[in-house]
């Protein structure tokens, strides 16, 4: 046993070091050149009730530094009254922002399906570039100077940022938000270097309106949960590809309760296993296969150390995780720019052992079900879903 716990901790300190290397250099590339004049953008805002820090979010959007003119679509349900009070309360805050308020009628149980509400907002859509936006997601005001250059490049057709989760209250919240910035830039970045990046990460992304309208737009999506997998398949099936680029934006997830932190994990997990996998060449599963193996390291040699004590194994569990955190504090203080408290250190250990536990349970053991903005659903295999309940 103590040979595969050194082992584990090598491969462990190997997976860092080159993932870390490919963080560094992406951050560190020569950006694209800025266009002489901007285009227009239509940033389209689907709500749900119940999003965390939706009045914060939305100022963020509203201070943007752009030099072109940019349309506001927000859209909520129609019975979500709260959430138009928070909107029409700003759109009179801000009355010279071009800010445009949807509502739409429920066609999935008592709300209306994001894609119904995207197809409304697409709708009436008046700018050059079509920029789409959870609720939950806050942006720096630079966002749309450092992502529209890389739109504008020739044979790209859609770009997408990197998440940093900011919600620390209470402790689920806080063990997602650690989750989140200790994985993001060391999963998504590393896919862009050895294949073109196979899928849109749908929090915050831009596409020309041709391309989209090319591509096939949201058409026949109605009954699938995958719109941003779907849309960067089609992309690729008209010779356009989809980029990662250093855009940071703030996500806030809020937890009050384990149950909601767990379902969250497996959400997470279930979409891609149920829509994406199936649709990637063999060549993009063994790279995504492989670059995901880093993660359960820890829990292995935890699980070692645990129960075969020790001082190799014990030394092999503490070598990682004192790799874990180096990589933790150096991302979280050089590119998500975000403070550590003593407190979070604790949380660290625990994402780092036990969190890849239920990644595994919902990935090989779990069901195809999940609980989403209050409902639950199924989702089946290629990117369907019905609404239980």
């Amino acid at each position: 046993m103590a040979i595969i716990s050194i082992l584990l901790a090598i491969l462990f300190i190997i997976d860092r070091i080159v993932k870390l290397t490919t963080v560094i250099h992406f951050f560190n590339r020569s950006a694209p050149v800025p266009p002489e004049k901007y285009p227009t953008i239509s940033l389209i805002q689907p709500i749900t009730r119940g999003a965390a820090n939706l009045e914060y979010n939305l100022h963020s959007r509203f201070n943007l530094d752009y030099p072109a003119p940019i349309q506001h679509i927000l859209i909520c349900d129609a019975a979500d009254t709260q959430s138009q009070s928070i909107c029409h309360y700003l759109q009179d805050y801000y009355s010279t922002v071009n800010i445009n308020i949807l509502t739409v009628e429920p066609n999935q149980g008592n709300i209306a399906s994001k894609i119904t509400k995207l197809q409304s907002g697409i709708a009436i859509a008046q700018a050059d570039i079509l920029c789409f936006i959870d609720d939950d997601i806050a942006l720096k005001s630079n966002a749309f100077l450092q992502m529209i250059p890389y739109l504008l490049q020739s044979g790209v057709g859609a770009t997408f940022g990197l998440a940093c989760a900011n919600n620390w209250h209470p402790i689920w919240s806080s063990l997602m938000s650690i989750f989140v910035n200790a994985n993001a830039l060391i999963s998504y970045i590393p896919i862009s270097y050895f294949t073109e990046p196979f899928t849109i990460t749908g929090h915050f992304f831009a596409i020309d309106r041709t391309n989209f309208d090319a591509a096939g737009g949201l058409a026949n999506m109605d009954s699938r949960i995958d719109d941003d997998h779907e849309l960067a398949r089609r992309l690729k099936a008209i010779k356009l590809k989809a980029i990662q680029t250093p855009i940071i934006y703030q996500v806030s997830n809020e937890f009050s309760n384990f149950f909601e932190y767990a379902n969250q994990i497996k959400r997470w997990f279930v979409f891609p296993r149920q829509s994406m996998i199936e649709y990637l060449s063999l060549k993009e599963r063994i790279i995504s296969y492989t670059l995901s193996l880093g993660l359960f390291i820890p829990s292995l040699a935890a699980i070692l150390a645990l129960l075969f004590p020790s001082p190799i194994n014990l030394l092999s569990l503490l070598t990682i995780l004192l790799v874990y955190l180096f990589v933790y504090v150096f991302c979280s203080f050089c590119y998500l720019k975000q403070s550590i408290f003593p407190w979070q250190l604790l949380l660290l250990t625990i994402v780092a052992i036990i969190t890849p536990i239920q990644i595994f349970w919902a990935l090989l053991l779990g069901d195809n079900e999940i609980m989403w903005r209050g409902q639950r659903l199924r989702i089946e295999k290629g990117g369907k879903y019905q609404v239980i309940k």
